[in-house]
């Protein structure tokens, strides 16, 4: 979803705005129909059977760009379509059109431990041939971007931030006390909680809420923290265990509501009516959780990285490493939700396509 979500938010911001762009978007013919529908709103689509995974056409473009090193197949299917310039694909070595590359962060750099040694090689000699070989490569924060000057220096001059932001479902808007009841009683909630919408990612930093919340209730405080979110990390199995061990040996299972993957629409419901939305993590490029937040205004409690800092400088910050950090901030906590503003969204949202835009124009033009 997080991916769908970055282009779908990307392509309602240029259709926003007045501009020369004719956007295209290219998927298999395989391709969830309602997904389909989606970029339909916002673009042409094209349905070829090159984008389906194993398909014959899939294969042999493949073939043709492992052992040929060519990409007619796909160059003509693009020329076909008049397409000048091709963004956020990471396909390169196109001799037809130009390309824009997006990198969404450098986890590996900062949290080495999270990947194996094949994987982190493969990321930098992925990430490495990706900056070389794109005309421009768009990154989310300006954290990113001075990563990226660690990592690829030669190639600053290529590298361009781009913040998007998260477009809100009309529906959140309209929620109101009976949805709240509504939610409570589907879940059997307090009618007061903290809200953790993460996956179960280790670099999520899970733990170190829940540590925070076994130093509150031991001093005889009272609060419940609802999480929800795949409750499984490829990369450390065990990690689940962990944390169910944790809360049953500490007997906090009121206290921390593990409810897994839940209804889409449920996020939003649980965004409004919490107190507040905790985001832990050791680790982001530009969390889709905190630019959802961020664009209805809901106010939120971050772990103290510079890249939080720069999305949302009007939450409050605690030290990820430090669960008493935390646990003093949520012993004590009050700020209620400020007023939704759509005008502040709606610029956003403007300077989001007119960065995108001048990007491609830039890139169309040298």
């Amino acid at each position: 979803m997080g991916g769908l979500n970055y282009f779908k938010n990307l392509l309602y911001a240029i259709k926003s705005i007045d501009n020369n762009l004719q956007i295209t978007v290219f998927v298999g013919k395989k391709t969830d129909i309602d997904i389909k529908n989606m970029f339909k709103k916002y673009a042409i689509v094209i349905e070829d059977g090159i984008f389906d995974r194993k398909s014959v056409k899939w294969f042999l473009h493949k073939i043709e760009t492992k052992i040929l090193r060519t990409n007619f197949l796909l160059e003509r299917l693009l020329n076909k379509h008049h397409i000048d310039l091709l963004s956020h694909s990471s396909i390169t070595g196109l001799k037809i059109c130009k390309t824009i590359n997006w990198i969404p962060d450098f986890q590996h750099l900062h949290l080495p431990e999270m990947f194996s040694k094949k994987e982190i090689e493969q990321r930098n000699k992925d990430f490495l041939n990706l900056i070389k070989q794109s005309d421009k490569i768009v990154l989310s924060s300006y954290d990113a971007l001075e990563d990226f000057k660690t990592f690829a220096p030669k190639y600053t001059y290529k590298a361009s931030v781009l913040q998007f932001v998260s477009q809100p479902d009309s529906k959140y808007f309209d929620l109101n006390e009976n949805d709240k009841i509504n939610l409570i009683e589907k879940y059997n909630l307090p009618d007061i909680f903290f809200y953790v919408p993460n996956q179960f990612w280790k670099h999520k930093n899970h733990m170190l809420v829940f540590e925070a919340v076994k130093l509150l209730v031991s001093e005889g405080g009272d609060i419940c923290i609802v999480c929800t979110g795949y409750l499984n990390d490829y990369r450390n199995a065990e990690y689940i265990t962990t944390i169910t061990k944790f809360i049953e040996e500490n007997k906090l299972h009121n206290n921390i509501r593990l409810l897994g993957l839940v209804d889409y629409e449920d996020v939003f419901k649980f965004i409004k009516f919490s107190k507040a939305v905790i985001n832990p993590s050791l680790f982001e490029g530009w969390s889709s959780t905190v630019e959802e937040c961020k664009s209805v205004d809901k106010n939120m409690i971050l772990s103290d990285l510079d890249v939080h800092k720069e999305q949302y400088l009007e939450a409050l910050f605690f030290d990820r490493f430090d669960a008493q950090s935390l646990k003093k901030i949520l012993k004590s906590y009050s700020c209620e939700n400020s007023s939704f503003s759509s005008y502040d969204l709606k610029e956003r949202t403007k300077s989001f396509a007119q960065k995108y835009i001048g990007i491609v124009n830039d890139v169309i033009n040298n």
